[in-house]
């Protein structure tokens, strides 16, 4: 076989390649476009914290995440209240929210094995997590 002729056969094997995988990806292509051109569902309605955060009816402190009126910050709920504890720093200046405990954590911590609750927290607070 020539030189020619054997560069000929690769263009050739190539060019059946190219083919064979363009017309493998042509449904996967035409779907794809096919959805753009769908019209898309009506969006969702923006949360506009800033607004939110003006127009509150609170003359105390408004909490930043829940937008809970207190008297003061450490007063604010955490923001998801059915997941979350509420565990007030040593200082008594702030609060993080954390986890609630599984069922099977609570079983781990009445046989002292340590578990991620407030008691963690102020010891982490300390440093001695």
């Amino acid at each position: 076989m020539s030189g020619l002729s054997y560069l000929h056969a690769i263009l050739h094997h190539a060019h059946m390649k190219f083919l064979t995988l363009a017309i493998s990806i042509l449904p996967i292509v035409s779907a794809f476009e096919w959805g753009f051109h769908q019209q898309a569902p009506p969006q969702q309605q923006v949360f506009d914290y800033q607004d939110k955060q003006l127009n509150a009816n609170c003359d105390r402190y408004l909490c930043p995440e829940t937008f809970a009126c207190a008297n003061s910050p450490i007063e604010c709920p955490c923001p998801f209240p059915n997941s979350q504890t509420k565990c007030i720093l040593p200082d008594k200046s702030n609060f993080v929210c954390i986890p609630k405990l599984t069922l099977e954590e609570i079983k781990g911590a009445e046989k002292g094995v340590e578990v991620r609750d407030c008691k963690w927290v102020e010891k982490a607070w300390k440093g001695q997590a």
